[in-house]
């Protein structure tokens, strides 16, 4: 009986292999199938490089530009005294008049700009493992995204593989992308199908993952055309021609920041 079953399902494994347009199909949900893992790689891989580029901004410019908004509210409402003294002359500031006293408590203790701390160093990852990071995100995209079944139940465990490889790509943790590579597959129990029905299955998941493909597609274009994206693209061009877009923005905030201060002075 084991014999005769082995039998058949190389029989018909041979004749699928010769069905022209059966492989055809195959081939057009394999390159749709390898597109979903392409743009899951792009979007996995755009958005670590936004997490580290994040990381750096707010290292470098954060506490500039807390202090900077600091300002801007400080010199507004002194601005706001100063024209109720123009108006009030000395009255200004007699008990009957309005006094911002949450202003002065806060003037009082805001602390001063504190330094910014050291620029947070990206993991040091050698063009080989930055190759075969790439290259195990990609199969283990192709093998487990959730977007490629439509069992609930599989798809359900295939989000959670996914989210453990999404964490290790943007970890840079080309060890534990290793160990997921070599999870068994959730294979179900082989199911008898006639011609017909394959092509069927086969048509209906090409239709399915066209629409999965164009949602990862504008995904992808939205997190591309975002503000902080193209910041950090122009970072990297600056770079590469030698200028330090990051320093250029901390000496403009200073800048900003020496103009409120001085126009603060001024007021108070």
């Amino acid at each position: 009986m084991f014999q005769r079953r082995n039998q058949h399902s190389l029989k018909r494994a041979l004749d699928q292999a010769s069905d022209g347009e059966l492989r055809d199909l195959q081939e057009e949900l394999n390159w749709r199938q390898e597109r979903v893992a392409q743009l899951e790689f792009e979007l996995s891989d755009t958005n670590a490089n936004l997490g580290r580029f994040n990381q750096k901004l707010e290292d470098r410019l954060g506490a500039l530009q807390t202090r900077l908004e600091e300002l801007e509210l400080e010199v507004e409402q002194a601005r706001l005294r100063a024209a109720r003294r123009a108006q009030w002359g000395d009255r200004a500031d007699s008990p009957d008049l309005h006094v911002d006293v949450l202003e002065q408590y806060r003037r009082t203790w805001t602390p001063k700009e504190k330094p910014p701390p050291p620029p947070t160093e990206e993991p040091g990852v050698s063009e080989q493992t930055k190759a075969e990071l790439k290259s195990l995100f990609r199969a283990l995209a192709k093998r487990f995204h959730p977007d490629l079944v439509t069992d609930p139940e599989e798809k359900r465990w295939r989000v959670k593989i996914m989210a453990q490889v999404n964490e290790a790509y943007a970890a840079l943790d080309v060890t534990e992308l290793r160990r997921l590579s070599t999870k068994p597959d959730r294979a179900g129990a082989p199911v008898e199908k006639t011609r017909e029905q394959i092509l069927t299955d086969l048509r209906n998941e090409i239709r399915r993952l066209d629409g999965v493909i164009r949602s990862l597609e504008r995904s992808l274009a939205d997190l591309i055309n975002s503000h902080t994206v193209q910041l950090m693209l122009e970072v990297t061009i600056a770079e590469r021609s030698g200028r330090n877009l990051l320093d250029e923005m901390a000496v403009d905030l200073r800048q900003k920041i020496a103009d409120l201060e001085a126009e603060y002075a001024r007021l108070t």
